[in-house]
């Protein structure tokens, strides 16, 4: 009994082992579209995909300075409690122009994103079981921080 019992815990635990790594994860070479389907198939969320709309209206004239030269591809989609979640594919530098924009006073705290690898989305809410990343930042370095479960 013993031996049957030691071999089901052995082959639950290589079971969630397997799971835990065939974690879908966006394809950012996908673009926007990419973050998207990868949401919806995650959430059952991320419908109604918009791009071409103006970021600097969406994101706001501040952030648009900050993001913008970052920003390879984006767009927006509704995932519930947003009504606009933005989807950012990313170019490398957004931590050290955050960090730049601390320094001389144009932004305070951290970015309101979360990061994947290659992307940002706008939104923080419910964000934290999709192993995502928030960015803390100091005038002095910026860290990639797991998003706690709650």
């Amino acid at each position: 009994m013993r031996v049957l019992l030691a071999l089901f815990v052995a082959g639950s635990v290589a079971c969630a082992i397997v799971v835990a790594r065939a974690e879908p994860a966006p394809d950012p070479a996908k673009g926007v579209d990419g973050i998207a389907a990868w949401l919806n198939q995650v959430t059952g969320d991320c419908t109604d995909v918009r791009k071409g709309e103006d970021f600097a209206a969406f994101a706001g004239p501040v952030r648009a300075k900050v993001y913008g030269p970052y920003i390879a591809e984006w767009g927006t989609c509704v995932k519930p409690p947003y009504e606009r979640l933005g989807l950012l594919v990313l170019r490398p530098g957004l931590e050290e122009a955050w960090r730049g924009a601390m320094a001389r006073g144009e932004v305070r705290g951290d970015p309101d994103l979360v990061f994947g690898d290659g992307f940002a989305i706008t939104g923080s809410t419910g964000m934290e079981h999709l192993g995502l990343k928030r960015l803390e930042c100091t005038p002095a370095a910026c860290s990639l921080i797991q998003i706690k479960h709650h």
